[in-house]
């Protein structure tokens, strides 16, 4: 109550809440009136019948609704779970004319900036025909002006936005310059900053800086989004890459993020290379779903540097197994949920054998067998190996649920649910540790 009060929580959030509050007390009046109208003797009759299967059918209704509602209210879970975002933006197309236009972004133009953006990004040689350009003095005015295919070209300057980037087309937008020179801050009131739908967007050399929002600077809900040599400053969580959505993540810094610095949703595809991931409450969230409703996501970390990160440097969602504690069913019965404070230290008993293992990391996992691991790369290890072992779980459950089907399963084609690579990441200085897991 009041962190919506205090404007905390997402405006969609808050409306999701309410609804489900006021469904959930349309069904308890339904389900008072149906226990009143039994009488308290025990007679058996039909009517009576009736009505105790109608409200049992409405207790498990309300038990549903109220299971949904306590995942919005724990701050905890809130994000986890408790919204999934859909953006209804309709991209635009190809322009009428067909004709693809070069938005030039600038508070000011002199005669030399003019003059080396014509030599580096807008002479007709370079790119073989002629160009249109249109000229603003606000990048939220040239986004919203695009058309699929067009590119935005921001110069030097300080740029202050009070609105969110909706992103539906096939863009680019680039900084002309140092990211430190090309700064984008959001103001004002308003939940998002960047959302992404286009099919295919690119975002380089620019630093987006964030204030007093409740949701994180950037979206990838569609398509596939690629962020080069850019850098961050987050004020909730930091970059959400949705189910069915890509993100590729190259050479970039971001930081300052209250959740996570980057969530990456089941069914998503992630690449994340050579980037900085720091002084955030958690660095990486992986939701890793075993429902059959959703896919594992296909991860990609090659040398990142994750560090100086509140809690862990990667933290792994997930449901509790039979494997796990056998109290935590217990646990999880009564709706408790179970959270590792710390990874046990993975034992060579306790890696998977040969067969178990995703073909796409048994050759990586084999390395680390036969070297020492080193305290600040041991994070890297210990993910290829929890995702490894989760994976060929749900591949294990998939194959049992076709048999009983009578169909026989793909081992190949199982395969490529599997994530890609996590190697040569540094974790360093992270409150809890390289990585943790959160068992729901």
């Amino acid at each position: 109550h009041y962190d919506i009060l205090e404007h905390r929580v997402p405006s969609g959030l808050v409306a999701d809440y309410r609804n489900l509050l006021s469904q959930c007390e349309e069904l308890y009046m339904k389900f008072l009136n149906v226990r009143n109208s039994i009488s308290s003797s025990d007679s058996d009759s039909e009517v009576e019948n009736v009505s105790m299967v109608e409200g049992l059918k409405l207790y498990e209704k309300i038990e549903h609704l109220k299971q949904k509602l306590k995942l919005i209210e724990n701050p905890l879970l809130r994000y986890v779970f408790g919204y999934q975002k859909y953006s209804g933006l309709q991209a635009k197309g190809l322009r009428p004319t067909g004709t693809k236009v070069t938005h030039v972004v600038s508070s000011t133009m002199t005669a030399s900036l003019l003059q080396f953006l014509i030599r580096d990004k807008l002479c007709p040689e370079s790119c073989g025909e002629e160009l249109e350009i249109q000229f603003h003095n606000d990048p939220l005015a040239a986004v919203n002006a695009c058309y699929e295919g067009d590119t935005v070209i921001i110069c030097p300057g300080h740029y202050v936005i009070d609105g969110v980037f909706c992103i539906a087309d096939s863009v680019e937008l680039e900084g002309y310059g140092l990211p430190d020179d090309i700064v984008i801050e959001k103001r004002g009131e308003g939940d998002n900053f960047v959302d992404c739908t286009g099919a295919n967007i690119k975002i380089s050399n620019l630093k987006l800086v964030q204030h007093d929002a409740v949701e994180g600077i950037l979206n990838v809900h569609h398509g596939k989004t690629t962020l080069e040599n850019c850098v961050l400053q987050c004020e909730t969580t930091g970059i959400t890459v949705r189910t069915s959505a890509e993100l590729v993540m190259k050479i970039s810094d971001l930081y300052g993020a209250k959740g996570a610095g980057v969530e990456i949703y089941p069914g998503s595809t992630c690449t994340l290379l050579d980037n900085g991931i720091h002084h955030c409450k958690e660095g990486i969230l992986i939701k890793n779903f075993l429902d059959e409703q959703y896919d594992i996501p296909k991860i990609t970390m090659v040398n990142n540097m994750i560090h100086n990160n509140e809690g862990y440097g990667v933290v792994l969602v997930r449901p509790t197994m039979p494997s796990d504690a056998k109290d935590a069913s217990a646990e999880r019965t009564k709706g408790i949920l179970l959270f590792l404070e710390e990874t046990p230290k993975t034992s060579k008993s306790s890696i998977p054998t040969q067969e178990e293992q995703p073909e796409c990391i048994t050759d990586e996992l084999e390395l680390y067998e036969q070297a020492e691991i080193p305290e600040q790369i041991k994070g890297n290890y210990d993910i290829a190996n929890e995702l490894g072992v989760t994976s060929a779980k749900k591949s294990q459950m998939h194959k049992k649920r076709l048999s009983e089907l009578g169909i026989t399963a793909d081992d190949n084609l199982m395969s490529q649910e599997m994530f890609v690579s996590i190697v040569g990441n540094q974790f360093k200085w992270n409150g809890k540790g390289s990585f943790g897991t959160f068992l729901f």
